[in-house]
């Protein structure tokens, strides 16, 4: 057994890769990584099955020459193979994401369909040890968090199946060696000698710099990415726990930040915990986070003003007021919309943007717990309303002590500033404000010590 093949073979016993008796789908472009990676699961007594998927991606004059070149090198080992010419520009003039997201996009969903299809479980990507090298040094130089310093992981879940990559194991020019003495003749893309990309430049300058100082720098940066993504799998297991107590999910465009609990958490646990909001309120938006944007909203929660606001990515606003941050997207348009309005009737129920009000006949003091109740003694005008606050919003003080702005109230409450905005309000027909959920009641007498005639429950 050569040595190249004892590497691979150790590595993927080590990282536990599902490979035996497994149907693997390898991907391949033609060039050196993917080709040897081919030829070396083709021979592997592993894998119970063995089928080839290639990209056409429609960005270089040599994109024919690649395909028709993998499509020979299946026919003739009698390799099923799976090809996509993609319209790669298209989906960049669609989504505005640059080239190689776009062809990164392309692939994975063409890879994700036909794993499904053919029932395969398991995908191969020809990474190699250069490779993790040239994505630490370029995302360090960018900017990253210690998730992105973690480099290219080894495996990860993939559609219904999982990603893996064996050839981190070993460097550009063992598999290259590995080429060579398999007579393999792969095709050479031009565009990787070139300076025009930070990767290139980072693979053809620095990179020679780190293996003349150390020709041992490939196992360096494995130990090192391996233990930074031991670290980084813990930390974010306390972020999580901690989300929980910091973080209330109003809906998938809101979240709310408490920050008396948030200040508790240690750095590390307060950046991965605005990284979790981010990362779920943007589960539907593509967009590319980084370390900046977390850095930002730390800035905001750190400075001596009470309140502010910035800007993110696909018009997500994060506004602090007061204790909270408020995270969220749709404020401007419901704003453009005029809020809401509904009527509600006895035995009727409302469901709001973040939760629900419903209207019952007779006392009624619920067993669970609700965010707030409301007692009407005394007649009122039927259908009750329930909207948005409006210019000269006031609600009458008990005992007849005047009346309040509704913005006074917000102010006084320390209600969030977007969440003003979408607050419920409940009024009576003739539009009197009745009750402000959770924060303000008009007082209705109590007539003979009667019970109430009706009960509103918000929870």
């Amino acid at each position: 057994m050569s040595d190249f093949t004892a590497k691979i073979n150790r590595y993927c016993r080590d990282q536990r890769f599902p490979i035996e008796q497994e149907r693997l789908l390898i991907a391949v472009s033609g060039g050196p990584d993917s080709l040897a990676l081919l030829h070396f699961f083709q021979h592997s007594p592993w894998p119970e099955k063995v089928e080839v998927a290639h990209v056409h991606h429609g960005l270089r004059d040599g994109a024919d020459a690649d395909l028709a070149f993998v499509q020979a090198y299946c026919r003739t080992h009698q390799i099923p193979f799976h090809s996509l010419r993609a319209d790669v520009k298209k989906r960049m003039a669609d989504t505005g994401e640059g080239t190689q997201e776009a062809a990164r996009h392309v692939r994975y969903e063409f890879f994700k369909d036909i794993m499904k299809k053919r029932n395969l479980t398991v995908l191969l990507l020809g990474h190699h040890a250069d490779d993790q090298i040239e994505t630490v040094l370029f995302r360090l130089t960018r900017g990253t968090t210690l998730k992105g310093v973690a480099g290219i992981p080894p495996s990860r879940p993939f559609g219904s199946g999982v990603m893996i990559r064996p050839f981190l194991a070993v460097t550009k020019s063992e598999i290259e060696q590995y080429c060579e003495q398999h007579h393999l003749t792969p095709k050479i893309d031009p565009t990787n000698a070139t300076d025009s990309y930070a990767r290139n430049r980072i693979r053809n300058h620095l990179l020679p710099l780190l293996k003349k100082e150390n020709p041992s720098v490939h196992d360096a940066f494995r130990r090192f990415t391996e233990e930074v993504s031991e670290d980084e799998a813990f930390l974010l297991k306390q972020a999580t726990e901690a989300f929980d107590q910091v973080v209330t999910r109003q809906n998938e465009e809101m979240m709310l930040l408490h920050l008396t609990a948030f200040a508790d958490l240690a750095p590390p646990l307060q950046r991965r915990v605005i990284h979790l909001i981010l990362n779920y309120l943007y589960a539907k938006v593509p967009t590319a986070l980084s370390s900046a944007h977390v850095r930002a909203v730390l800035q905001l929660i750190e400075q001596s003003h009470p309140s502010g606001q910035i800007h993110l990515p696909e018009k997500l606003t994060v506004t602090r007021s007061y204790a909270d941050v408020t995270f969220q997207f749709s404020l401007h348009r419901e704003l453009e919309e005029g809020g809401y309005e509904a009527l509600i009737r006895p035995g009727e129920r409302v469901e709001l943007q973040d939760g629900t009000i419903e209207c019952l006949e007779g006392a009624v003091h619920p067993a669970i717990s609700v965010r707030d109740v409301y007692h009407i003694y005394e007649p009122v005008h039927w259908p009750l309303t329930i909207r948005t606050r409006k210019t000269g919003d006031r609600i009458q003080l008990p005992d007849g002590n005047g009346s309040k702005k509704i913005t006074r109230v917000f102010i006084d409450c320390k209600v969030p500033l977007p969440l003003r905005e979408v607050w419920p309000i409940v009024t009576d027909s003739q539009g009197t404000i009745l009750w402000v959920p959770a924060l303000r009641k008009r007082t209705l007498s109590k007539e003979n010590g009667e019970p109430a005639a009706y009960t509103l429950i918000y929870y």
